[in-house]
């Protein structure tokens, strides 16, 4: 067979096709991206003319095609998470007050918009079925989430915060037309924080339909008692501070960031 290079995907971003171009030359494929450098230099021209074309040999044409199908939301948010250095080991003190042996720096995600812009759109894709008026996101980590997914799908935003230990809608906002919602959460360890959203939005009347959120690092072991839709699960082991195995073996506990989630 003669070899060429032949177009396996298209993306109408730099952050998506170079994503893909790392996931394949990990693989050891050989790829080569045509119209990068267009989309690069003018993103919003080249974007309404052109698409980044991913071209591979044709030999590899058939397991690199696979290797793409095979990355799934999990995958994606994965291979993200792990681009941005995101994923952190060590001995962490999590908001819920328990340990880990891992941390997710969430904010390294938030801090590059074409990463989080792409984890929005596979949120809002989760969700974009459901009958819903706004998006709802927790303070703070939650917000930048939720007014994306807000935006993707032409919903009304809200944001909660905690006020006084406890969680409220943040005042400002006009309720009157709002019935049913989503709330979109950035990472879910207990579930402790959404479930204070929930009582906080049914106390007024309003309905959360389904909870979203980038990663639940609790394993699949919440229940909101409604779906929830995470692109990521992670079931990484957590413990009470009493019972704490790298406590056990004197491992330096490292509080991470500063929040209210739980």
């Amino acid at each position: 067979m003669d070899e060429h290079l032949v177009t396996i995907a298209r993306y109408d971003n730099n952050f998506e096709a170079e994503l893909a171009k790392n996931l394949l030359e990990d693989m050891e494929i050989r790829v080569y991206l045509l119209n990068e450098r267009m989309m690069g230099i003018y993103p919003t021209t080249a974007g309404d003319m052109y698409y980044i074309q991913l071209q591979v040999s044709s030999l590899d044409e058939e397991k690199a095609a696979r290797i793409l199908e095979e990355l799934d939301d999990a995958a994606f948010a994965s291979q993200l998470l792990s681009a941005n250095n995101a994923l952190l080991d060590g001995h962490f003190l999590l908001t819920s007050g328990r340990h880990s042996s891992a941390y997710i720096e969430k904010i390294r995600i938030l801090q590059s918009p074409g990463a989080a812009s792409l984890l929005c759109r596979k949120i809002a894709d989760r969700i974009k079925d459901y009958e819903l008026d706004a998006i709802i996101g927790p303070a703070y980590g939650g917000i930048a989430l939720a007014f994306e997914v807000a935006r993707i799908l032409d919903k009304d935003f809200v944001f909660t915060q905690r006020k006084d230990e406890q969680m409220t809608i943040r005042s400002g906002f006009d309720l009157s037309g709002i019935k049913k919602v989503a709330v979109v959460e950035d990472i879910v360890t207990t579930g402790g924080s959404v479930f204070e959203v929930i009582t906080a939005l049914e106390t007024r009347g309003i309905e959360v339909v389904v909870v979203a959120a980038l990663v639940d690092r609790s394993g699949a072991k919440v229940d909101f008692g409604r779906p929830f839709e995470a692109l990521l699960e992670l079931d990484i082991p957590s413990w009470e501070a009493s019972d704490c195995e790298l406590c056990k073996q004197g491992m330096a506990l490292v509080k991470p960031g500063a929040s209210d989630k739980k």
